[in-house]
This record gives C-alpha cells, sequence and structure tokens, in this order.
C-alpha cells in the first residue's frame, strides 16, 4: 500500500460542499461527532452573507415557502406548491431509472404548518418499504428527528412545524461529502492513520483509503468499505463511528486491535453518486455492488480501484456497509452459496454475529436473506467476491432505513460502527 501516490483532499464541486473547515482532532473528540456531527466553521457562508431583511417587501418574502434539492446528495423535483404545501416527486438516479432517495431543503416555513406529499413514491424501487416508515429532518445536517409520515400506497406525505428558516428533509440522515472532507483532515492529522487515493471514480473524484496501524508481514488485514450504493448513507455514518473510536488513543479496544492488524477502510466507494444524489447507481448507471467479478475501468472504476488495492494488501476481513429499506433491525450476510464456502467459514460468521449481538441490542444475528444455493452464490457481489476470492470473513452489513425498536438513525449507525470494532478483535485470532 506505501506506492499508492499521495493526493490532495478533496470534495465534491456543488455550491453546498465550498466551505472551509477548521476542525482539530481534539475538538473532534471533544464535541462528540459520532453523536453530534462534525461542528462546520465557515469563513464566508456558502451562498454569501446573511443580510436580514429591511424593508417591508423584503420581510413578506420570507413568508414564501421555497422548496430545493440543490445540495451535495440532493434529490428531489418539485411539481408544484401552494402556501406551506408542496408537491414533489421522487427523482430518478442520473443514470438509471431508479428512485427511491430523497434528501431537499425546504425554506421560509418556520413556525408553519407543513405538508410536503411525494406523490409517485408507489412508484419507487421499494414502494411497500415506506410503510412504517419515517422520514428523517435537521436544522444543521448534524442533529437529525423523525417527523410524521404516511403512505398510502401511492403518497408518502411528511407533515413538520418546523422551529427554524431552513430545514432539510431526508430519507436517511445525509451525509454530504464536505462532511468527508472535513473527516479525512482529521485523520490525516493523526500519527495512526495515513490518507492515501487508490483511484478515481467516473467523474474524475478521488477513491480514499485510510490505513490505520502499522503493514507488517503476517498481520492480518480488515477492511471495511461504506457507500457502495450513495443513498445508503447510513454506511458514512457506521464508518464515522468506527473511525473516530480509531483514532482514540486512550482505547483498549482499538489500540490491541491496531498493535495485532492492519484496518484498511474506504468510507465512500461511489463518491459521483453520493454528489449527484442517486440512490444505487454511480455516474455510468452501474451498481457497483454488481461489479465485483469483472468491474470496468471505464463504467465502474471505482471497484476496480479497490480490488487492486486488496490485491496489493491481502485481506483477512471484510466488512461492507449498506442499508436495507424494509428491515428494522440491523443484519449481516456471509458467504453461504459460494462455491468455497466452508464450515471455518461458517463457524466464523456465527462467531462475528454472535459477538455483535451481545454488544448492540439493534443488531440480530438470526435474520438475513436466506443463504443461496451451495455454489451458486453471486460473485458479482463486494463480500461474496473478496469471500471467494481470499477465502476469508467476508460480512455485508445492512442497517435499516426505518427506526425500528432501537430508534435507528445516524446516532445509532455510528454507534454500531463502534461496537463492531469490539467483534472484529474477538474474531481476529481465528481468522486464519
Amino acid at each position: 500500500m506505501s506506492s499508492f501516490p499521495a493526493g490532495s483532499l478533496r470534495c465534491c464541486r456543488c455550491p453546498s460542499c465550498s466551505s472551509p473547515f477548521d476542525l482539530s482532532a481534539a475538538e473532534y473528540r471533544r464535541n462528540g461527532p459520532a453523536r453530534r456531527g462534525l461542528r462546520h466553521v465557515r469563513d464566508t457562508p456558502a451562498r454569501g452573507p446573511t443580510i436580514a431583511p429591511r424593508s417591508p417587501a423584503l420581510r413578506g418574502m420570507m413568508h414564501f415557502m421555497h422548496v430545493d434539492a440543490d445540495l451535495c446528495g440532493g434529490s428531489i423535483v418539485v411539481t408544484g406548491h401552494h402556501g406551506a404545501e408542496a408537491e414533489l416527486s421522487l427523482r430518478a438516479d442520473s443514470a438509471a431509472g431508479i428512485r427511491q432517495w430523497f434528501h431537499f431543503r425546504v425554506r421560509g416555513a418556520r413556525g408553519r404548518h407543513v405538508e410536503l406529499t411525494i406523490h409517485d413514491a408507489g412508484e419507487a424501487m421499494h414502494p411497500d418499504a415506506f410503510h412504517g416508515y419515517r422520514a428523517l429532518a435537521s436544522y444543521d445536517l448534524e442533529r437529525w428527528f423523525r417527523v410524521p409520515t404516511h403512505f398510502d400506497g401511492r403518497r408518502l406525505v411528511l407533515q413538520h412545524r418546523p422551529e427554524h428558516d431552513t430545514v432539510h428533509y431526508s430519507y436517511f440522515a445525509a451525509y454530504p461529502l464536505d462532511r468527508l472532507a472535513a473527516l479525512l483532515s482529521v485523520v490525516d492529522r493523526s500519527p495512526r492513520a495515513r490518507v492515501l487515493p487508490i483511484g478515481a471514480s467516473v467523474e474524475g473524484r478521488p477513491i480514499h483509503i485510510i490505513v490505520l496501524g502499522e503493514e507488517h508481514p503476517g498481520k492480518p488485514r480488515l477492511w471495511i468499505t461504506g457507500r457502495q450504493h450513495p443513498g445508503e448513507t447510513m454506511g458514512s455514518w457506521f464508518v464515522e463511528g468506527a473511525l473516530v473510536r480509531l483514532l482514540a488513543e486512550d482505547d483498549l479496544v482499538t489500540d490491541t486491535l491496531l498493535h495485532e492488524a492492519v484496518v484498511y477502510v474506504v468510507p465512500i466507494v461511489n463518491p459521483d453518486g453520493s454528489t449527484r444524489g442517486n440512490f444505487r447507481t454511480n455516474a455510468a448507471g452501474r451498481d457497483l455492488n454488481r461489479e465485483w467479478q469483472a468491474p470496468s475501468d471505464e463504467l465502474s472504476p471505482e471497484v476496480a480501484s479497490v480490488r487492486s488495492a486488496m490485491e496489493q494488501a491481502g485481506v483477512d476481513l471484510f466488512l461492507d456497509v449498506h442499508g436495507d429499506e424494509h428491515a428494522d433491525v440491523a443484519f449481516a450476510i456471509g458467504c453461504a452459496g459460494n462455491p468455497g464456502y466452508s464450515e471455518r467459514l461458517y463457524e466464523l460468521e456465527r462467531r462475528f454475529t454472535r459477538s455483535l449481538a451481545r454488544r448492540d441490542g439493534g443488531f440480530s444475528s438470526e435474520l438475513d436473506y436466506g443463504a443461496d444455493d451451495p455454489g451458486k452464490g453471486d460473485l458479482r457481489i463486494g463480500n461474496n467476491w473478496v469471500g471467494e476470492r481470499f477465502d476469508c470473513l467476508s460480512m455485508t452489513i445492512e442497517m435499516p432505513f426505518k427506526e425500528g425498536p432501537s430508534g435507528f438513525g445516524p446516532d445509532r449507525a455510528a454507534e454500531l460502527g463502534r461496537s463492531s470494532l469490539e467483534a472484529v478483535l474477538e474474531s481476529l485470532g481465528a481468522l486464519r
């Protein structure tokens, strides 16, 4: 891995991700980023200074509600609005017909009862997943809460009375690339970690890898990847929680883990889709978690880059972090069905999932999608390909969009990321 070229950390190019940051590692830990999020310190506001309206005409304009998705990861189509009601429709992925994700902003509705209706929710990729679901909202993209949401089989209706002039609504808590840029800056200043570019996306955005621990021969190689599917933003919150704990210098679990192993983290595999507000695909319309068997340098260079790095470093454990639309708890999927699946891998999977279930009440060791027929595992899928290629413990972690009994949200995703490191440590001695 040491042969990877040095490169700059950069964010997406959208206006909402243009602000600078000033965040020390100590402040990052002190403010509890896994609980309250990064504190963004802007030298200048991203869209110019805020000027209090002085004339009656300008003050009157503040009563008009404005809805837009001009955000990093934003996605919605505004078809009409009247007063505090807006008519919306889901926007498809930029190069595919998939619709499910939404993330948009409402301004000028403070103190008003807002009703936001997504009229074509019944035509989404997973329409049934909207039953029993409540959307998330935030005033600052850091603290998120659920709002009343109703689905009648066709329309998804969000109802809320905002306490501030600007509020964001999202399918799950948004994780803009400027937040990742701030996190990478903190990581890069830590003596425990290195941030390296391993390739570029279809549109030229860098694919970053974080290497933690000393790469001595014989040490187990542990991998975590997030956001192959860009709309599954809980993957980024999971990764952030894990990284913050890995950087802590007074944590016995991570001290031991980094003494005994090397950890490789790819926080966002799909930066183009994450910037564009796609739900499942990259800028070329490819589902990256169906590209692992034969990735294309032209259409899925993101997977090709990660695969190449894995071949160079080796893999002894792989966690690929995703989200599930229907579930109300987190769970994991192993490699049963792979041609090379063995009793050893079954026992490793059982050890890991049971360990994580003991540590996190919102994780189930019993739930999964069911095993593929023996020898019929789909090697286009990341965890299946890695498990087969490296004969290692390789799992997909699925987290819910729904809140479920544990009140799942970004804080809980980050907590699961932290807890997963304990399960990894418990499994370490049995990996080979």
